[in-house]
């Protein structure tokens, strides 16, 4: 018995389906990497890598996704609306704790202490001059995030007890900015470029994470979902080779990106047009942070209760990204 020929409408109507199932796979494909961008200099190696076209170098598709706050930023990554985003451990840590999954691939800055750098400062307005002159003093700053815990490092290097630290709130870094600077607090925690504006403006640095223990880091985080799809998971190891190469870039010309640094960071003129602060532009190649460096911060968590339970460095660290 002879078969009927498949009609010829039928046919195209199975090979526009096929068409259209590619098509889409394909578009799945090039959906582009987005990642959460705050106003701070430590995301200048991603605007110099945008700027220069090394995304695409690469072979990665990047958006790049500003936000105001990190509270935005965090919530962003929580519903899946970013793939990732530059932070501190703390935010990672606590992202984790409230059920969203993210792993760091990378330290940003804070390779080295110098990198980064966190200060206390002393008001214009007051006559502190040295770390003991802090005993019982209150510091302006914002609890429970990286801000306290500079605080509580700092000054315990520095020879205060525990008992001794004395910490304010004032959350917003412009008014706390202000009030250390029209005398309403003595002393306020600070992190570049403000801590170098604080200094341009008359404020005194009585002691910094740029020596001694490197006790800060800002991390490159992803969500976990991103890291685990094969394609994301490719594309993010692209896209750290282009930051890896806008890194080489900065080092060997950090002066060169002060206009990046004014219109993205919001880097304050006259930290740029001056030169009597300490706040310096260094960036590492891309690596892990060391166990080490997740403990203390997640032993600080823990104390402070922050997070009911430790976490482990598996539980925050992805290695697969910058592995060979």
């Amino acid at each position: 018995m002879l078969r009927k020929k498949p009609p010829v409408l039928l046919i195209l109507v199975g090979l526009l389906a096929v068409v259209l199932l590619v098509s889409g796979c394909t578009r799945e494909k090039e959906k582009p990497l987005r990642l959460g961008m705050l106003p701070i200099t430590d995301n200048l190696p991603f605007w110099v890598a945008e700027a220069k076209g090394y995304f695409g170098d690469a072979g990665v598709e990047v958006e790049l996704v500003h936000f105001p706050s990190a509270l935005e930023r965090d919530t962003a990554i929580q519903a899946g609306q970013i793939d990732g985003a530059l932070g501190d451990i703390i935010a990672v840590a606590q992202l984790n704790a409230g059920g969203s999954p993210v792993k760091i691939v990378s330290i940003g800055q804070g390779v080295t202490a110098e990198e980064g750098r966190f200060a206390i400062l002393a008001s214009p307005k007051s006559d502190i001059t040295e770390p003991s002159q802090l005993k019982g003093v209150p510091v302006a700053c914002s609890l429970k995030t990286i801000m306290e815990y500079v605080v509580d490092e700092l000054l315990v290097s520095a020879g205060l007890g525990p008992e001794e630290i004395k910490k304010v709130q004032i959350a917003k870094i412009p008014q706390r900015l202000d009030a250390l600077l029209n005398g309403t607090v003595q002393a306020a925690v600070l992190p570049d470029p403000i801590a170098a504006l604080a200094e341009v403006k008359g404020a005194r640095v009585i002691v910094e994470d740029t020596a001694g223990a490197n006790i800060t880091q800002t991390v490159i985080y992803f969500r976990q979902e991103t890291l685990d799809h094969d394609h994301n998971g490719r594309a993010v190891k692209k896209l750290m080779q282009a930051y890896a190469r806008a890194v080489e870039d900065i080092q060997a010309s950090p002066r060169a990106y002060d206009t990046l640094l004014a219109e993205k960071a919001r880097v304050p003129a006259p930290v740029l047009e001056n030169s009597n602060h300490g706040m310096k532009v260094l960036f590492s190649p891309p690596q892990v942070p060391t166990e080490e460096q997740i403990s203390r911060v997640v032993e600080w968590m823990t104390a402070h209760g922050i997070l009911a339970k430790p976490m482990r460095y598996d539980d925050l660290v992805d290695k697969r990204v910058l592995a060979e």
